[in-house]
C-alpha cells in the first residue's frame, strides 16, 4: 500500500503520461522539475544544456551526454542552468525479461552513465528505433529497449560483471523481480517460495546460493536502501521507516545502525 506521505511527491502513472501506451518516446526540455517518482522505468540522456540532476537525495552536475536510468522506486528532480534538452524513454516491466528486470534492481545496475559522442548517437538512434518499432508494431522494441539498458551495465564500462552464484534458475529470479517491487509490503519465505514455484526449505538454500544473502538479509537490505533514499530525498524518519515495509520506528533505528553505523536521523542530516 502507498502511504499518505507521498501524496507531496508526485507520482507519475502510465496512463497519465502515456494513455493505453505502455512505451514513450520524446524529446523534451525544461528549466526545472521538480522532485517526481514513477510507477514505471525511465531512461533520459542531456543532449543540451547544463544543470543539475537530484537523485535519491543525492546532487550530480550534468551535461551534455549525461545519461542516467531510474526505476519505480527512484525519487529524482532536475535543475537546470538554463533550459536542459534530452532525449526521454519511458517503459513498464511488461516489456522486459525476468532476468533483466532483476538485473534492473540489483548492486550492477549503474543509475548513472557518462556517454561519449558515438555513444549518445547511438543512444538517439536506438531511442528513434523504439519509437518506429512501438508505432509500426515491429518485433524489435524488447531488444532495443535492452540494448539502452545495457549502457548501464559494468560491460559497457569495460568492467567485469560477477553474479552470485553460478546459475540464475527461473523461479528464483522470478522471486527476486518480486520482491524487489514488492518490499515494502509485507512479506513471508513462503510467499516467495510459491512464486518460484519450490518447496520452502529448497528455496531457501537455493536463494542463498543465486544472490548471496539469505531471504531476510536481502528483504532488509532492500528496504534500508529505499529508506536511506527517502531519507535524502527529504522524508521524515518516521515516514521513511514505515513507507519502506519496516513494522516499527524502534526496529527500524536499530537495524538501521546496525548496517549503516548511524541512526537514520543521522544519516538525513549528513553529506553522504
Amino acid at each position: 500500500m502507498i502511504l499518505k506521505i507521498y501524496s507531496n511527491v508526485p507520482r507519475l502513472k502510465t496512463e497519465d503520461k502515456t494513455g493505453n501506451k505502455h512505451i514513450l518516446v520524446k524529446n523534451s526540455s525544461c528549466q526545472s522539475y521538480r522532485q517526481h517518482w514513477h510507477d514505471y522505468f525511465e531512461i533520459e540522456a542531456v543532449v543540451n544544456g547544463t544543470g543539475k540532476h537530484i537523485l535519491n537525495g543525492i546532487e550530480y552536475s550534468i551535461g551534455v551526454g549525461d545519461a542516467y536510468l531510474l526505476t519505480p522506486v527512484d525519487f529524482h528532480k532536475i535543475i537546470a542552468d538554463d533550459t536542459l534538452e534530452f532525449i526521454n524513454v519511458s517503459f513498464d516491466k511488461k516489456w522486459l525479461s525476468e532476468e533483466m528486470q532483476y538485473f534492473l534492481y540489483s548492486s550492477e545496475c549503474a543509475k548513472r552513465r557518462k556517454l561519449d559522442a558515438l555513444e549518445l548517437q547511438r543512444f538517439i538512434s536506438a531511442s528513434e528505433l523504439i519509437k518506429s518499432e512501438y508505432e509500426n508494431e515491429g518485433p524489435c522494441i524488447r531488444q532495443l529497449i535492452e540494448y539502452l539498458i545495457g549502457r548501464f551495465s559494468p560491460q559497457a564500462k569495460g568492467e567485469s560483471r560477477t553474479v552470485a552464484g553460478d546459475e540464475h534458475p527461473d523461479g528464483i529470479m522470478r522471486a527476486v523481480s518480486y520482491a524487489q517491487q514488492h518490499f515494502r509490503e509485507k512479506m513471508t519465505l513462503s510467499d516467495l517460495s510459491k512464486i518460484a514455484g519450490y518447496h520452502p526449505s529448497y528455496f531457501s538454500s537455493l536463494f542463498c546460493k543465486v544472490t548471496g544473502k539469505n531471504y531476510t538479509e536481502f528483504l532488509t537490505d532492500l528496504r534500508i536502501n529505499y529508506a536511506k533514499k527517502l531519507l535524502k530525498s527529504g522524508f521524515s524518519v518516521s515516514e521513511s521507516c514505515y513507507a519502506s515495509g519496516f513494522g516499527s520506528l524502534s526496529n527500524f533505528s536499530s537495524i538501521f545502525k546496525k548496517i549503516c553505523g548511524v541512526s537514520p536521523a543521522a544519516y538525513k542530516s549528513t553529506d553522504k
